[in-house]
């Protein structure tokens, strides 16, 4: 077992050393590769073997800027995407918090969560208050829920 552990350790390593200097993922790369699967799956559901060949030139393309050593080429590509699609990805990842938070109310019979509209910061309310007004500890926004 410590065999496994040390050769695990080591791989750890070993990856963090290759990827030290490659781009990453950033925000451009997930929309790429969201586009990739999105053809790839209508290809399942069609039949049709361009939106295969099309999703993989996109996967392929992701992987491309994944591990791409030129950082400043890649930061200005993402920088260009996030100044006409940067206010999209913060709804969509509000959005993904808030859907995450109401999962976890249902979840939970002691305490509601719900998050501030403004800086994004999860609140938690006791359960069977009716309405209550919420004030944010970290902007001061105040608004109104349903506990």
């Amino acid at each position: 077992m410590n065999l496994l552990k040390k050769y695990i350790t080591m791989f750890r390593a070993d990856m963090k050393e290759v990827m030290s200097h490659r781009c990453g993922l950033d925000e451009l790369n997930n929309f790429i590769m969201l586009i990739g699967f999105i053809f790839i799956v209508t290809a399942l559901l069609s039949h049709k073997w361009i939106f295969t060949l099309i999703g993989a030139v996109f996967v392929v393309l992701c992987y491309i800027r994944v591990f791409s050593q030129k950082l400043e080429k890649r930061k200005k590509e993402n920088d260009i995407y996030m100044k006409y699609m940067g206010s999209v990805v913060r709804k969509a990842a509000h959005w993904k918090l808030c859907l995450k938070m109401k999962i976890k109310s249902i979840g939970n019979a002691e305490y509601a969560y719900f998050v501030c509209s403004k800086c994004g910061q999860v609140i938690r309310i006791p359960k069977g208050k009716n309405k209550v007004s919420i004030r944010c500890p970290k902007c001061n926004e105040t608004f109104i829920k349903r506990t």
